[in-house]
């Protein structure tokens, strides 16, 4: 099998974790499947530590860099303070390309009230494309959540419209194939303006005081995500494919490729489980402030599996990992 993109569960339990040494000094939560970000106790409270590195986001890489790292953050419960990132240049850049960038960093820590306060810049030899790494911390007093805290019965809740970073890396790096291919210019210049919507952060500290959990679907789409919660959590869980919002924009640029929207890269989209009894009261919690929010399904014993329930009601079993559409598209 080819690998692409993140490690296969098995592989990365059994070929990376096992052979680390992840717990010591004020560790609460070390790395772990699904677990979006460390917790460690510094005595007045807790530090969520994430890195993440933007390798397939293109002409969007500093936006992206931003956005990813401190979504993790957020998934905690977590307001993502500081930043460290790393830039890493290809041969033969031009200093606009390098200042547009670094410019895109500046701008989205902005967005998020963040700062950046170190990291390391180089032209590295051989590398063919631009690879941006952020680490994001916040300091919390308060809740801390994880993904492993979500319960059996929880309701899924996703915010916005999955698959929103995918469509704006295809829109802005595929632009002159997407218009081939017929795709409208309108329709790749609001895909394009997405990059602007994919930070939690906001939904993510709205729901942090109701949810059981919060999980940020990255790489595998919302299907990925929903996954890895589950085996965090060591659960099934079913969702319904009418019940998840994708923008027309993301579904016209996916039938164009011939992908699909839930299995695309979906930064901007809070994965929540929450109990049955309070998912419609931070649905409109958050539609109040806001954010448009769907009920997707639920969580449901292990032994019941992960099934995806297609519009015409027919199950498909969600249990195999996924390859991003992303990297079969760019490849």
């Amino acid at each position: 099998m080819k690998l692409r993109g993140k490690l296969p569960p098995n592989l990365l339990k059994g070929e990376i974790l096992e052979k680390l040494p992840t717990q010591g000094k004020g560790v609460i939560l070390g790395p772990a499947l699904g677990e979006d970000a460390a917790i460690i106790d510094v005595g007045n409270g807790t530090i969520a530590i994430h890195s993440d590195p933007v390798t397939g986001g293109g002409e969007l890489a500093g936006w992206l860099s931003v956005y990813v790292a401190s979504n993790d953050i957020a998934t905690r419960g977590v307001k993502p303070d500081w930043l460290l990132t790393v830039f890493l240049f290809r041969e033969n850049i031009s200093k606009e390309e390098i200042r547009e960038i670094v410019n895109q960093v500046g701008e989205a820590a902005k967005q998020i009230d963040a700062v950046v306060v170190g990291g390391h810049t180089e032209v590295t030899p051989s590398l063919p494309f631009n690879i941006v790494v952020t680490t994001a911390l916040g300091l919390s007093k308060g809740k801390i959540l994880n993904t492993r805290d979500a319960k059996e019965g929880d309701k899924l809740i996703v915010t916005k419209a999955v698959g929103l970073e995918g469509t704006a890396i295809l829109a802005t790096e595929l632009e002159d194939e997407l218009k081939k291919k017929g795709v409208a210019k309108s329709t790749l210049v609001n895909s394009q303006g997405f990059i602007r919507e994919i930070s939690i952060v906001k939904e993510a500290l709205i729901s942090k005081d109701i949810a059981n959990s919060m999980h940020d679907p990255t790489e595998g789409g919302l299907i990925g995500g929903v996954q890895e919660m589950a085996l965090a959590s060591g659960h099934g869980f079913r969702i319904y494919e009418d019940r998840v919002p994708i923008r027309k924009e993301t579904l016209e640029i996916c039938r164009a490729l011939g992908i699909d929207p839930l299995k695309l890269i979906s930064s901007g989209s809070l994965l929540i489980s929450v109990r049955n009894e309070r998912a419609t009261e931070l649905v409109n919690l958050l539609k109040s402030k806001g954010v448009n929010a769907s009920i997707i399904g639920e969580l449901t014993p292990e032994a019941e599996g992960m099934k995806l329930v297609r519009k015409d009601g027919s199950e498909d079993d969600l249990s195999m990992p996924v390859v991003d559409e992303l990297w079969r598209v760019l490849d």
